[in-house]
């Protein structure tokens, strides 16, 4: 290399050695580059190349010194990849920009409404199966059923309450039997027609406490 060739500026001797043209400068700050490997001085100091690689070598760390051909080596994080103030520190990715759309919002909201519907029909229609739950005309006619096989049992039983009462008050069994009978049956009538009634206000759905 000649003289003349061998004297860069500072631009082109951090593009010689791959760093930074910040990063000469701080080396010639710290003084590792000095001496005979400037030339002229201040801002417009130029570098002598083949003096200022030299005195890197030995006073770079191992991972930043320079090989054969003047260039940083690559074995560890380089100069050449260090800003001026030190480290650089990573840059958070970026995430890419989502743009809402009304129209997909609302047709994802529709589908999980109806999703939902499908499913609580589906869990009903298991529960029935299951015996939990009862069609309300199925839960009517049970009830009727119920009320009437009680008012049966009770009504089997008013002969033998009918010969106790005549036991005790010196009448006869036929009276006794007659004035029970219509008593029982008034208020059977009575309570027949408030079951009926109350049945008719069931609601056709209950909510369950269970789920």
């Amino acid at each position: 290399m000649s003289l003349a060739a061998d004297i860069m500026t500072k631009s082109a001797f951090a593009a010689h050695v791959g760093v930074s043209a910040g990063r000469i400068s701080q080396y010639i700050a710290e003084r590792k580059i000095f001496g005979d490997a400037l030339e002229g001085e201040g801002r417009n100091a130029k570098i002598r190349a083949s003096v200022a690689v030299e005195q890197l070598r030995k006073t770079l760390d191992p991972s930043q010194r320079f090989g054969a051909n003047g260039a940083a080596t690559r074995s560890a994080p380089v100069a050449s990849e260090l800003s001026f103030d030190g480290p650089e520190k990573p840059k958070a990715p970026v995430k890419p920009t989502v743009i809402a759309d009304p129209f997909i919002d609302e047709v994802a909201a529709e589908k999980l409404k109806q999703q939902k519907i499908t499913t609580a029909r589906m869990e009903r229609e298991e529960a029935l199966e299951l015996g939990r739950y009862m069609l309300t005309d199925d839960a009517r006619r049970e009830m009727v059923k119920a009320v009437a096989e009680a008012f049966k049992v009770m009504e089997q039983a008013i002969p033998e309450m009918a010969k106790a009462i005549a036991a005790q008050f010196s009448m006869s069994t036929h009276d006794a039997t007659h004035v029970l009978l219509k008593a029982f049956r008034d208020h059977r009538a009575k309570k027949a027609r408030d079951f009926a009634d109350a049945a008719a206000e069931l609601e056709e759905h209950v909510e369950d406490e269970q789920q």
